[in-house]
């Protein structure tokens, strides 16, 4: 007789809105990342510089892009934020500052959190993330520390957001 076999569906989680750079199985271990340097080690990718220079020397070592690697590379953001207003250029010096800290606060508990870049345009600024998390805590910063208004668009059909910012 026969063995049916189960099939496993993850309960409230949304195949749509998972991060399609993130494997289900993780990474060979020892892997490292060879644009970035992170090493994944114990199921999760860190910054140990040390660790990283002595496995690149080891030839066992796996040599992979790491996700936010490769997001950056291929310009694949998870989050967008929108800055606009007549209020943004005269204060650009100290929001660029609050964003290049947020995103340096949040790489010391998920190295994967990054900016993939930032365009400037007259009266706007846009970032984009590799991760929604990232995004949301820009938006909130920002909002914070200035004011303004605020609206979050989450994506039904994929793993994104918009945050538009906007003061006068």
């Amino acid at each position: 007789m026969a063995r049916k076999r189960r099939v496993y569906v993850r309960r409230g989680v949304d195949p749509h809105l998972e991060d399609p750079y993130l494997r289900r199985g993780g990474y060979r271990e020892p892997t490292v990342c060879p644009t970035c340097g992170l090493v994944f080690h114990d199921k999760r990718w860190r910054r140990d510089d040390e660790l990283s220079h002595k496995l690149h020397r080891r030839k066992q070592t796996l040599l992979q892009k790491c996700p936010a690697c490769r997001k950056i590379e291929d310009q694949y953001p998870m989050g967008i934020v929108t800055l606009s207003g007549h209020y943004l250029p005269e204060h650009l010096e100290d929001i660029r500052n609050l964003i290049r800290n947020e995103e340096q606060r949040g790489a010391e508990k998920n190295p994967l959190e990054r900016i993939i870049k930032i365009e400037e345009g007259e009266r706007m600024l846009v970032v984009q993330t590799t991760t929604e998390s990232l995004a949301l805590r820009i938006g909130r910063i920002v909002f914070r520390a200035h004011r303004g208004s605020i609206d979050y668009k989450f994506s039904d059909r994929e793993k994104l957001v918009r945050i538009d910012w906007h003061r006068d």
